[in-house]
């Protein structure tokens, strides 16, 4: 004889309520599915990424390179292919820009693929720690890479890097499911029960990211070191392993070393040079670059200077936690040499090459934020579980807190406002000086709404910057101003070299950047002092930096 347990008063109701209802005729034979957590966390947080990516997405002017992005992705597919090989980039980006650079200038477009792979990067981010440690985990590492000011920025921003970090990240997924399935992952990936997802999202991955940027080279020796490790923990499942291992390495080779032959033979091997826009080291801006990356302090595009931030210690809580998980990973060397490496390959290469040529920006370091905020979730999950809702509020104040003064904050300069500012006020007679003819070219950008190139075009630009050439004219407006990632010549050293036509009659500032003086026909004095310079042979020119092409 068997007894039914005795039920409680609310599990009793709770049947009670169960029996009475029924689902609509209509409804009974619908199958109602809802995502694992695994998979609903991370589209959550990579919704809420793609939000915060549209948000302001068209305020922040085009710059230099932005420019040029726009420009390379309107050329026809030829001309687009030769220009990014001999400027030493693939074509990968731009071809896939070209579907959203129209014939006017729209940056809310043209920055839309970049926003999406930002939202992409937050949820592989999200997913990776989760499948390694669990919900809070996941929900902390995407958070950190959701409202990290410099993954927002460029995920504003219409270059590839966003892109090259998504990449970089789905490969990186794929290494971590092979080490965690090693049995699976030594099957042939012919065989159904084989790992042919990892498999195929570390290969494509890799691929990927190697043809839009070589900056990702670094991720192709770092992983092939983690290969090492995971191998070595392996036991019967070694020899399936080297075979994928192999055949994966072929694939990525197969196709990404004609690829790197083209570049090498439109530059004749001079792949390195051409970044003399990129200043020279110190620890100054190496503390600048480390607290842009990973600490959450946001930064100026161009100087890539600090700018202030509310809560300039919540770095160090990313640090503390990322210390932590690294050091609960030692039980298990395969992921921490994956996840390890994912982070610390390319700040090595990056300092490694410097010694020869600096290549110190924050930009080449990007895909390295990944693996750091994953390892900064596992270490928010090594905390005791009591905490878990302490140090995922923590984590997400201190980010929002972070991250929202970067929309109001100028991290580009604004020639969008200097260019309508030159249509209402020069006239035909007047010259235009600019410090670099580069920024003739993003003025003419700007200028296209309000066909501010064409009044150009009658205007007498003169990118020379020697003040005895332009003395003569009827007024002389003279750009000082940053286009791009470049070294210039101080404001004041600016000023004092045009001191010799006197002072200006009006002097417009045009944000942090940018500044416009106008002089009017030289008097007496000037011209006077104008004959001396030119007796004494002082042109009034300093050495030219160019800005990155």
């Amino acid at each position: 004889m068997q007894f039914e347990p005795q039920r409680t008063e609310s599990a009793l109701r709770a049947a009670s309520f169960a029996n009475r209802f029924t689902w609509p005729p209509a409804l009974r034979f619908v199958r109602l599915s809802f995502p694992r957590p695994a998979v609903a966390l991370p589209l959550v947080l990579g919704l809420l990424a793609f939000l915060l990516r549209l948000h302001g997405l068209a305020d922040k002017p085009l710059w230099y390179d932005e420019i040029l992005s726009l420009n390379r992705a309107r050329l026809p597919l030829a001309d687009l292919v030769i220009d990014a090989l001999k400027h030493k980039h693939y074509p990968t980006y731009f071809l896939l820009l070209r579907s959203f650079a129209s014939a006017h200038v729209d940056p809310w477009m043209l920055r839309l693929p970049s926003a999406l792979c930002g939202a992409g990067c937050a949820f592989l981010v999200a997913r990776m720690a989760t499948d390694i440690r669990g919900t809070l985990a996941g929900i902390v590492a995407g958070l950190l890479m959701t409202l990290s000011p410099l993954e927002v920025q460029y995920g504003q921003e219409a270059r590839a890097y966003a892109l090259i970090s998504c990449l970089v990240l789905i490969a990186l997924w794929g290494v971590v499911r092979i080490a965690q399935e090693p049995g699976r992952a030594a099957l042939s990936v012919t065989r159904p029960d084989g790992l042919r997802g990892p498999w195929a999202a570390y290969a494509l991955g890799t691929i990927g990211a190697l043809l839009v940027e070589n900056n990702t080279v670094p991720w192709l020796l770092a992983s092939n070191i983690a290969f090492i490790a995971v191998v070595r923990r392996a036991a019967t499942e070694r020899s399936g392993l080297i075979r994928n291992w192999a055949w994966s390495q072929t694939f990525i080779l197969v196709v990404w070393l004609p690829a790197l032959f083209f570049i090498f033979s439109a530059n004749r091997g001079a792949v390195l040079t051409g970044l003399e826009w990129v200043p020279q080291p110190t620890w100054e801006s190496f503390r600048s670059i480390v607290a842009a990356v990973y600490l959450f302090r946001i930064s100026d595009m161009m100087s890539f200077g600090i700018l202030p931030s509310p809560l300039p210690q919540f770095g160090a809580l990313i640090v503390a936690l990322a210390l932590l998980g690294a050091w609960r990973l030692k039980r298990e060397p395969c992921l921490l040499a994956i996840i390890g490496l994912g982070f610390v390959a390319m700040p090595i290469m990056v300092l490694a090459i410097s010694i020869f040529q600096p290549v110190l920006v924050p930009r080449y370091l990007l895909w390295s934020t990944g693996p750091f905020f994953v390892m900064a979730g596992i270490g928010a999950a090594a905390l005791p579980k009591r905490l878990s809702p302490a140090v995922a509020a923590a984590v997400m104040v201190g980010g929002v807190v972070s991250l929202w003064p970067y929309y109001s904050a100028e991290t580009k300069p604004r020639w969008d406002q200097a260019a309508p500012y030159l249509l209402r006020n020069v006239r035909p007679q007047d010259s235009i000086v600019a410090e670099y003819p580069s920024v003739e070219f993003v003025l003419d950008t700007y200028a296209e709404p309000t066909r501010l190139a064409s009044k150009f075009t009658a205007l007498a630009w003169k990118a020379h910057r020697s003040p005895l050439l332009v003395a003569d004219g009827e007024r002389t407006w003279v750009i000082y101003g940053s286009v791009g990632q470049s070294t210039q010549e101080s404001e004041e050293e600016f000023r004092r070299k045009w001191a010799v036509l006197g002072n200006p009659a009006d002097q417009v500032r045009f944000g942090s950047h940018i500044l416009i003086l106008r002089f009017d026909k030289p008097t007496i004095a000037s011209q006077q002092s104008l004959s001396s310079a030119r007796l004494e042979g002082n042109d009034g020119t300093v050495p030219h930096t160019p800005p990155m092409p």
